[in-house]
C-alpha cells in the first residue's frame, strides 16, 4: 500500500502534467495547421503541413481561386505557437500577436490569439480540424 508522502507526490506530479504533456496531445503538425489557418482565416483542411527536421514544420497554402501557394512556417514553444512566412521573420516579437493553443479534453483543440491592440481571438477544432465554434 503506497504511503500518504508517495500518493501526495503522484498527485502533485499529475497536476504540473498539462494536458499536452498527458499523451492527449496533437501533433506539431495538426497544432501549426490549426493556429496557421486562424491566423491568416483560412479553412485548415486547406493548410498543408508536413515535419522538418529541424523541428518546424513547414506549411502550404494554396488559394482555391488561382492556386496560388501561400508558404509559412510554425514551431511549438510550451503551449506557444510561433509562426513566420517562408521566407520571412518569425512573428515573435513585442508587437507581434501571440498564438497559443490548449488541449480541450482529450479530442479538441483551441487555438487563442492575443493581439497587442484588440479583443483575444479564440477557435476550437475538433482532431479532425473540422472548426467546433
Amino acid at each position: 500500500m503506497p504511503s500518504i508522502a508517495q500518493s501526495l507526490t503522484v498527485l502533485i506530479l499529475l497536476g504540473w502534467v498539462t494536458p499536452a504533456a498527458a499523451g492527449t496531445a496533437f501533433e506539431n503538425t495538426a497544432i501549426c495547421r490549426s493556429a496557421v489557418a486562424v491566423v491568416t482565416d483560412r479553412d485548415p483542411k486547406l493548410v498543408q503541413a508536413k515535419d522538418a527536421d529541424d523541428g518546424v514544420v513547414a506549411l502550404t497554402y494554396a488559394r482555391p481561386v488561382d492556386n496560388f501557394v501561400f508558404a509559412y512556417r510554425c514551431r511549438i514553444d510550451g503551449d506557444r505557437v510561433v509562426w513566420g512566412d517562408n521566407p520571412g521573420r518569425w512573428r515573435d516579437g513585442p508587437k507581434d500577436a501571440k498564438v497559443s493553443f490548449e488541449v480541450v479534453g482529450s479530442d479538441r483543440l483551441r487555438i487563442v490569439i492575443n493581439r497587442p491592440k484588440g479583443k483575444p481571438v479564440e477557435q476550437l477544432f475538433d482532431r479532425e480540424l473540422n472548426e467546433v465554434h
